[in-house]
């Protein structure tokens, strides 16, 4: 769900991006720290306290943290939590021009069929004003701070976004299987419309970070996760699984499973290959059936 909603945030093209997360969670740590985008993380010792999160990213920008010009009297915060990962890029950036152009000190997003302003966790807040407002409410919930800014006198606006779907939040396993179908297709279909045949769309995974060359050809019951890279004119399929490992151009892969592996240009891999973490597979290499590679292989 993170990487899903730093996807959206990237649209803004923001100056600064912090993640706040649970102290013990050192899996999601490492898989943001090793995104390409510039992403600061933080651990929060207080855990289902969305305003203690923020005030925690807001205590983490020293002014010798980056070298940025900012305003705190100019410069807006998108408070946004993890549990909306449906949202897209261009609402954010349609909340963000409504924002900017009503000139109000906050402006929380809400739906018909999504959030209300009472339980809205997605604001756009001015930065000088955020932290005063959150240490003066007790409530954990961001909404909080709406009622904050209004009673010493700030606007906040409304910004109602055309699809309350995209924006309700994750609160169950159930809620979670059904966006992540949504998720899917949209990837699915995004990379379609850039030149990947999926002969059934409905039996292939595709996570947000994987790269994707032109003229790949998915089989059905294909898996792709993590950060893997897929190179131009690649055929993947049917039955494989593949988690953050380079596959080459023009390769053909069957059946095979692969976790942080190499496979070079021209390579046929399978039926029924697994390799290894560290494994590689050298250009032009033709595994034949039942391949299994370790570490050393070439």
């Amino acid at each position: 769900m993170v990487a899903h909603v730093l996807a959206a945030v990237d649209a803004l093209e923001p100056r600064r991006l912090c993640v706040v997360v649970g102290p013990t969670d050192d899996e999601l740590a490492k898989e943001l720290l090793s995104t390409p985008a510039d992403v600061s993380r933080v651990a929060s010792n207080v855990r289902h306290d969305p305003c203690a999160a923020v005030l925690t990213a807001l205590a983490s920008w020293t002014s010798d943290d980056l070298d940025l010009d900012l305003d705190p009297d100019d410069d807006d915060v998108l408070v946004i939590p993890a549990s909306v990962p449906l949202i897209e890029g261009e609402t954010l950036r349609a909340f963000h021009r409504f924002h900017r152009a009503s000139d109000a000190t906050a402006s929380v997003l809400v739906a018909d069929d999504g959030p209300t302003e009472d339980d809205s966790s997605v604001w756009f807040v001015r930065r000088s004003l955020l932290a005063p407002a959150l240490r003066r409410t007790d409530a954990p919930e961001v909404a909080a701070i709406g009622e904050v800014l209004r009673d010493t006198g700030h606007d906040v606006a409304t910004f109602d976004a055309a699809d309350g779907v995209a924006h309700q939040e994750i609160l169950d396993r159930n809620d979670l299987a059904a966006a992540e179908a949504v998720l899917r297709r949209r990837i699915n279909e995004r990379w379609m419309r850039r030149g990947v045949s999926m002969l059934n769309p409905d039996s292939t995974y595709i996570d947000i970070a994987v790269e994707i060359g032109p003229d790949v050809t998915l089989f059905p019951g294909t898996v792709l996760r993590g950060f893997t890279t897929v190179g131009a004119g690649t055929k993947i399929g049917p039955g494989c699984h593949i988690v953050d490992s380079r596959v080459g151009s023009f390769c053909q892969l069957e059946q095979t499973s692969a976790e942080l592996a190499a496979i070079g240009d021209h390579a046929r891999v399978g039926p029924f290959a697994v390799l290894e973490p560290g494994s590689e597979v050298s250009a032009a290499t033709v595994t034949g059936p039942f391949y299994t590679a370790g570490p050393d292989a070439r």
